[in-house]
C-alpha cells in the first residue's frame, strides 16, 4: 500500500502540473506518451509496473484524458480498469495550490492479500482528487459494485497510512472488513454496513 500511495501521489502531481505546462504548446498526445513512459519508471524504480493498453485526449475543452486497460502491480497488490479517465481541474489546482483533478474508474478490480479471495471488483470509482506533499486527499468518493463506498479520505503518500477518512462502506463482500478492524477504527452497524471515521492525529 505504501508503493501504490506514494506512486499515486508522484503521478498525479506530475501528470497535473505536466499536462497543465504543455497544454497550449505542445500535441498532447504526444506529451501524454513522454508523461506515461516517465510514470512508468518512476513506478519500476519502486517495483510497481503500470502498463496500459491506450492512452490519449477524449475531449480538449474541457480537457479530459484516457487511459485504457490499465494495470498496476506490484509485490503485494494489484488493480486493473478496463477505463480511466482523468479531468484535471486546473482552476482548483491554482488556488489550492495542489495539483486537483476528478479521476473515474470503469470496471476496476483491486487484488487483496488474502488467501482464496477473488479481486474485489467495482462497476464504477469516482472521486475529486488532490496532491500536496503531505498528503494525499480522495474526496467526494462513489462506489458501485461488490463494495459501495461513500465518503471522504486523506493518506499521508511517505507512509501510506490513513490521516482522516469518512467513509460509508456497504456491499456484498462488505464482510471482508472483519479482517481489517483490528488495524482500523471500523464500526459495524445492524445492517452489515461499516463506517470507517478517523480525525487527524489518531493513532487507530
Amino acid at each position: 500500500m505504501k508503493r501504490f500511495a506514494s506512486v499515486f501521489g508522484v503521478l498525479l502531481c506530475a501528470f497535473i502540473s505536466f499536462v497543465a505546462a504543455l497544454y497550449l504548446f505542445f500535441p498532447m498526445d504526444t506529451a501524454l506518451e513522454l508523461l506515461w513512459r516517465k510514470g512508468m519508471l518512476a513506478a519500476a524504480e519502486k517495483g510497481v509496473t503500470l502498463e496500459t493498453a491506450f492512452v490519449g485526449v477524449d475531449e480538449y475543452f474541457p480537457l479530459r484524458i484516457v487511459f485504457r486497460n490499465v494495470r498496476v502491480a506490484a509485490p503485494v497488490a494489484s488493480a486493473e480498469a478496463g477505463m480511466l479517465t482523468v479531468r484535471p481541474l486546473f482552476v482548483e489546482s491554482i488556488l489550492s495550490m495542489s495539483p486537483t483533478a476528478e479521476i473515474r474508474l470503469e470496471n476496476f478490480s483491486l487484488g487483496i492479500p488474502l488467501p482464496g479471495q477473488p479481486p474485489i471488483a467495482f462497476s464504477t470509482f469516482y472521486s475529486k482528487s488532490s496532491v500536496r506533499a503531505s498528503a494525499i486527499q480522495l474526496s467526494g468518493i462513489q462506489t458501485t459494485g461488490d463494495l459501495v463506498i461513500v465518503g471522504d479520505l486523506t493518506v499521508n503518500p511517505a507512509t501510506a497510512k490513513l490521516d482522516e477518512a469518512d467513509l460509508h462502506i456497504s456491499g456484498e463482500r462488505a464482510s471482508l472488513l472483519e479482517f481489517a478492524k483490528t488495524m482500523l477504527p471500523l464500526q459495524k452497524d445492524a445492517s452489515g454496513a461499516w463506517t470507517l471515521k478517523r480525525k487527524g492525529g489518531e493513532n487507530k
